[in-house]
């Protein structure tokens, strides 16, 4: 079961270093982790729409402080990252067989974030954004597999001085990134086309 520790220890064996028990441990390794692991994650997960770290939130109304610009102020989600779309949220009534969601349809409409505000003119307001993920047990084998070589760009040189290590890293870390996307992104759209095959299924022998 993937942890932490045990992501820093990947990257730091795809820069020869040696593992480390615990990051509390006074080492240059354990040090180096414990300063870009956070950043590797985060900036990984704000990267790209991956499926484990979607969420939908509610957003709570607050004062609207730009009525001239904006219908309505919500407050945004500690966690967000990064936006995917927002929408006017509607409650669907299951008895209506006639009506039909495009699930891969993300129908961006426009707003602005300011510090912990989002301003739009949708009331009530749905958000669909990524979250930082901070379970290791929740990321993917190629996700898993980028991250060790995000971050081993990143302890490269302060623990081999050596460009040369570091650009390497680099290189593989952008390869494996653009597998695991899409590997994540082809799960997807199998999950879409499950879904409307189910729906056809209902629609025909309902």
């Amino acid at each position: 079961m993937a942890s932490v520790v045990s992501i820093c220890n990947l990257a730091l064996s795809n820069v020869g270093k040696q593992n480390i028990s615990d990051l509390t441990e006074a080492s240059a390794e354990a040090r180096a982790c414990n300063q870009f692991y956070v950043i590797s994650r985060d900036r990984l997960l704000q990267s790209f729409h991956w499926s484990a770290a979607g969420k939908s939130a509610s957003l709570a109304e607050v004062t609207n402080d730009k009525p001239g610009a904006w219908k309505y102020a919500y407050t945004r989600p500690t966690d967000c990252l990064q936006i995917r779309w927002i929408r006017r949220q509607y409650v669907a009534d299951p008895a209506d067989d006639c009506v039909r969601f495009d699930l891969r349809s993300e129908f961006q409409s426009p707003y602005e974030i300011e510090g912990d505000k989002l301003y739009c003119n949708l009331s009530p307001c749905l958000l669909r954004y990524t979250f930082r993920l901070t379970d290791p047990t929740k990321f993917s084998p190629l996700f898993i597999d980028a991250l060790s070589w995000h971050l081993a760009a990143r302890i490269a040189m302060p623990l081999t001085r050596d460009p040369k290590v570091r650009a390497d890293a680099l290189a593989v870390a952008k390869s494996t990134q653009v597998e695991a996307e899409a590997a994540d992104a082809g799960q997807v759209a199998a999950r879409y086309d499950d879904v409307e095959s189910e729906f056809v299924a209902v629609r025909d022998h309902g």
